[in-house]
């Protein structure tokens, strides 16, 4: 295997940094090493792995502050992952060292004092990790031989809420909530911080906190914050599994803005597929009750037409995307009535990558109360330029719409005779 320590081939950067991080070199070339490997070009991009390793060394065994301050945020630049790989590898390294004597959460809360806001990053990123707190619950120092006691623990998280790093705020907000701070105040001025990784992070605590409070405060974020602040709340409820959630959702899918109203669309479909306090019938029947949220363009049953039909699934998942054109679907049958594109959105639904939707927009199309339907119907199931898939499914859709055709003249004792042409009917009659 090449020593790291020399470069095989013109440009590449790796070994020239790993050979600059050498302890024989001054703190400034370390530095300056340490810098390069945060910041790497393209000839670096396969080796992340192996510098991620190099850095962590240098976080942990290098003389000079600074510098590891400088590795910590270069793993910062490689992912947030490394940052919890960091806190995971500090929290083991403590109790191999001090043999239970002094817990993790003592040298993150150290950390948070730092002169390096790296480290402050670290520290309110581990007191926030499951590996920083051996004396969750505890009461008193006298439960735990870590003497840092909750209390403690959420009182310098709030102390970091002023910080002047932006990273260390939002994580300081985060872990405040996981540790089990309730009291909102301190929260509040963070929903209105210009940084957005602070706006959400602050919405994250709230819905973690799950207070009244709480939720009342999200709730009037929603419908007097910023259009950011406003979509980001939109965004994150559907984790907040309370009856309260879905009102604050169906008032925002009212929104001016239409990134706010799309995020509450999803939202709302998303919470009907996860929640168990509240159960996707709940939400249903709130909007069908919630008329005025009709409008000319479609008004909530297109947004959930388009989160169904989304091509960002890390945005939705399947779940949500089913329930939401199952939402579609429940509000579409439902409407006084139906212009050609509400058709087109089932019709389109029924080429779905995902066959659970489309097979619920292929159940929903015969309950549609719409001029042409059949037509529309008729038309996609013979295009031969269209997807099979679909297609079989629109023949689906045309035997049903045929038999409840036929059922429904039956009890009402009127001969039925299927018409493509006009002839059809004169034709039957002429024999």
């Amino acid at each position: 295997m090449a020593d790291d320590s020399r470069s095989d081939r013109t440009g590449d950067e790796r070994p020239q940094a790993f050979a600059m991080l050498d302890e024989g070199n001054d703190a400034a070339t370390r530095l300056e090493a340490v810098e390069a490997l945060g910041n790497p070009s393209s000839s670096m991009a396969g080796d992340e792995r192996r510098i991620a390793d190099r850095l962590f060394r240098v976080v942990f065994t290098d003389e000079d502050a600074t510098v590891r301050a400088a590795a910590i945020d270069a793993l910062y630049f490689h992912g947030d992952r490394y940052i919890e790989e960091l806190v995971s590898r500090v929290a083991a390294a403590v109790r191999r060292r001090d043999g239970g004597d002094v817990g993790p959460d003592a040298v993150f809360v150290r950390w948070l004092t730092s002169g390096h806001a790296a480290y402050r990053m670290v520290g309110a990123t581990g007191l926030g990790a499951g590996v920083a707190s051996e004396t969750r619950g505890a009461s008193s120092a006298a439960d735990s031989p870590d003497t840092t006691d909750v209390s403690t623990v959420t009182n310098r998280l709030r102390e970091a809420f002023e910080d002047d790093d932006d990273r260390v705020r939002a994580r300081a907000v985060r872990s405040y909530a996981t540790r089990g701070g309730e009291v909102i105040d301190p929260v509040r001025p963070l929903l209105r911080a210009p940084n957005p990784l602070v706006r959400r992070a602050a919405v994250d605590a709230l819905v973690s906190i799950a207070t009244p409070e709480a939720t009342g405060l999200l709730a009037t974020a929603a419908g007097d914050g910023g259009d950011r602040l406003r979509k980001t709340v939109a965004e994150r409820l559907y984790e907040l599994d309370r009856p309260e959630s879905v009102s604050i959702l169906i008032d925002a899918v009212g929104d001016p803005s239409l990134p706010v109203r799309r995020a509450a669309a999803a939202s709302l479909a998303r919470l009907a597929a996860e929640g168990d306090a509240v159960r996707g019938r709940d939400v249903c029947e709130r909007l069908l009750t919630d008329r005025p949220l009709w409008s000319d363009d479609g008004g909530i049953a297109r947004l959930l037409y388009e989160v169904a039909m989304t091509d960002r699934p890390d945005r939705v998942t399947a779940a949500t995307q089913r329930h939401a054109m199952w939402l579609c679907g429940e509000l579409l049958e439902r409407a006084d009535a139906l212009d050609r594109p509400a058709v087109a959105w089932l019709l389109d639904a029924l080429g779905h990558d995902d066959p659970s939707v489309a097979d619920i927009a292929a159940a929903y199309l015969p309950r549609l109360d719409a001029p042409d339907l059949e037509r529309e119907v008729r038309a996609l199931a013979g295009d031969p330029d269209g997807d099979s898939d679909a297609r079989e499914r629109a023949r689906s859709v045309l035997r049903r719409l045929k038999r409840e055709t036929a059922a429904s003249a039956a009890d009402r004792s009127i001969e039925y005779v299927y018409v493509r042409r006009p002839a059809d009917y004169t034709e039957k009659h002429a024999e």
